[in-house]
């Protein structure tokens, strides 16, 4: 059996797999405990009362009241997942044996640090070489920042790979006689020249990792933050009828029509579309996936969502159905 995990990690990103063969894969990390003044305003967008529910929400935080708790004593009760916590709850004493960072932006690795510091091994950690100066918000993340220059380089003890589409090896995609299985990850991009382009334009967004994940038949696409010159470049490579079919795609860039490219998602037709974070008004194209994929889940209101795969046969829940 398999598991896949989108955590609600609020405006970040953060999925955690357990394959077949029980290794555990994280892709991204962001600590979603609390909520930016931003998040608290696209999740009470359109009420009359918006400016006042705010106002209240700061007044509270002022005193040491956490911003979600705030939200909840005025009827919002809105769930975050720590991934951290999660992890030593449901795989305690596990390592990860590989983590991804898809790319370089901070909402994709706050908590990196903290993982660090956890205790929980890392034994192989992957990224893409570039030049990106990070903007810092706080000094949190400049202990993100240095925590994954640390990894990236090996200061940490995990092995570094920067694998582009083609890329095979064992464990992520072959097995121990070359044999085509493994961990059944594959990249659909970037390639190494779209990767060098990217880097020319400082688009770390198109330079992200996009995945296919497979078990038992059933496939999962992680879209990163590619925006539409990757999906350009899958969908010339793959065509509309080679491109991979998913049963669940992880919507690039969380959702927003940045990452929404519509001959990809015709061509993958997805059954369920899961969107981190969401919703961002006048961003988000939930209703574009929904031309194509009859369940359009975001974690903000759905919580954190998970799908099991067997032999038997596969399912896809929400913490909500829990």
């Amino acid at each position: 059996m398999a598991s896949v995990h989108f955590l609600n990690v609020g405006a970040g990103d953060c999925t955690i797999i357990e394959h077949d063969s029980g290794n555990l894969t994280m892709i991204d990390i962001n600590n979603g405990e609390d909520l930016s003044d931003r998040e608290i305003r696209e999740l009470i967008s359109g009420r009359t009362d918006e400016d006042m529910l705010l106002a209240r929400v700061q007044l509270s935080t002022l005193t040491g009241i956490r911003r979600v708790e705030a939200l909840k004593s005025l009827g919002l009760d809105v769930h975050m997942t720590n991934p951290i916590k999660f992890l030593h709850e449901k795989y305690p004493g596990r390592p990860i044996f590989r983590y991804i960072q898809s790319h370089p932006d901070l909402d994709h690795m706050r908590g990196l640090a903290a993982l660090v510091s956890s205790g929980i091994k890392i034994y192989n950690f992957w990224d893409c070489p570039h030049d990106k100066e990070p903007v810092f918000r706080d000094g949190t993340d400049k202990e993100d920042w240095q925590a994954y220059l640390n990894l990236s380089t090996g200061r940490h003890g995990a092995t570094v790979l920067a694998p582009k589409r083609g890329s095979t090896q064992k464990y992520y995609n072959l097995n121990e006689d070359g044999s085509v299985g493994g961990d059944s990850l594959s990249i659909l991009s970037p390639t190494g020249d779209l990767h060098a382009s990217c880097q020319e334009r400082e688009d770390t967004n198109n330079s992200s990792y996009v995945l296919k994940f497979s078990s038992f038949g059933i496939n999962v696409i992680f879209g990163g933050d590619a925006e539409e010159a990757a999906w350009q470049e899958i969908f010339a490579m793959y065509g509309e009828s080679v491109l991979p079919s998913c049963r669940v795609l992880k919507a690039s860039h969380h959702g927003r029509d940045s990452g929404y490219f519509q001959m990809a998602v015709k061509a993958m037709s997805p059954e369920y579309v899961v969107v981190s974070a969401g919703k961002k008004p006048g961003t988000e194209v939930g209703h574009k996936y929904a031309q194509y994929c009859p369940n359009v889940w975001t974690t903000r209101w759905m919580g954190n969502i998970h799908l099991e795969t067997k032999a038997e046969g596969s399912r896809i829940f929400s913490d909500r159905d829990a």
